[in-house]
């Protein structure tokens, strides 16, 4: 799991400016991709297999790491006793905190503003019920075993950990531009020790990048790296999942199924795994 990252590149500097960035373009998008008129209206922003691990939250303290404005944490908060969220973009922590208060959510949900490496420097070790985190937060990490134990270090033994994220095998497939029906091609590496560089001129939302560019560093993590580092912190695997529908459209040809919300292939085209979650439990003391 480790990676060769390019001299004189601060990784996480680069990617706190996109995000950063990002917080702030998606919380104001005058299309709301993120759908937050239907949250403010009483929906459910979390996806589908989210909610199914989560189950149910009655009582509970959660911490959503890495929540980015907030969309996903203020959901489980309408159903848990406390929710923190928790992210490194000062846009992100200001724009979920005023969603909070939109939402009349403020007294059930606090942000906290930290890289996740520092989570345990600003929130108290084993305080939370359950831990979850979901959709396009470690690709950007390095040090994969250094965000496991971290973050399970603020678990309550017996708490569970929630984790859902695009699937390490679809990210090595491709799309020629413009081609909704031919093959996707297999032109990325599924093992790297390379840290990725890459630069957009627009967000996965479609919004334009005010700046021309986003730049970010990026991380090829694989499957058998996300058990390794749970197993290392002695966790139990209560669950496991792969599936096709995602929340958003990795690649153009996908469509929205509007019973779900979800992002699938078009009917006759082979279904492949988009994303895969997995569920934790701390053992108890003893």
């Amino acid at each position: 799991m480790g990676f060769k990252v390019p001299e004189g590149v601060d990784y996480i500097a680069v990617n706190h400016a996109s995000w950063d960035t990002l917080a702030k373009l998606h919380y104001h998008d005058e299309n709301d991709w993120y759908k937050i008129k239907g949250f403010l209206d009483g929906e459910d922003r979390r996806a589908p297999i989210d909610i199914e691990l989560m189950g149910d939250l009655t009582g509970k303290r959660v911490l959503h790491s890495q929540c980015h404005f907030g969309l996903d944490t203020l959901s489980a908060a309408r159903f848990a006793d406390n929710v923190v969220g928790l992210d490194f973009s000062e846009n992100a922590v200001n724009c979920a905190t005023e969603l909070a208060q939109r939402a009349g959510l403020s007294h059930k949900a606090e942000f906290v503003c930290a890289n996740v490496y520092d989570a345990g420097k600003v929130l108290d070790a084993e305080s939370f019920d359950m831990i979850y985190a979901s959709w396009g937060v470690t690709g950007w990490l390095e040090d994969l075993q250094g965000w496991a134990s971290t973050l399970c270090g603020l678990l309550k033994p017996g708490g569970s950990f929630v984790y859902s994220e695009g699937h390490p095998f679809a990210w090595t497939l491709e799309e020629k531009d413009g081609d909704h029906v031919g093959a996707l091609q297999a032109v990325n590496h599924y093992w790297q020790d390379q840290a990725i560089i890459e630069e957009w001129p627009e967000s996965y939302t479609g919004i334009k990048i005010p700046s021309a560019t986003r730049r970010a560093v990026e991380f090829a993590h694989t499957l058998e790296d996300f058990f390794t580092v749970f197993l290392a912190e002695k966790m139990q695997l209560d669950a496991f999942r792969e599936f096709e529908g995602i929340p958003w459209k990795m690649y153009t040809r996908m469509v929205e199924n509007p019973d779900d919300g979800q992002y699938y292939f078009p009917e006759g085209q082979p279904n492949l795994p988009m994303g895969f979650a997995m569920k934790w439990t701390k053992p108890p003391r003893g």
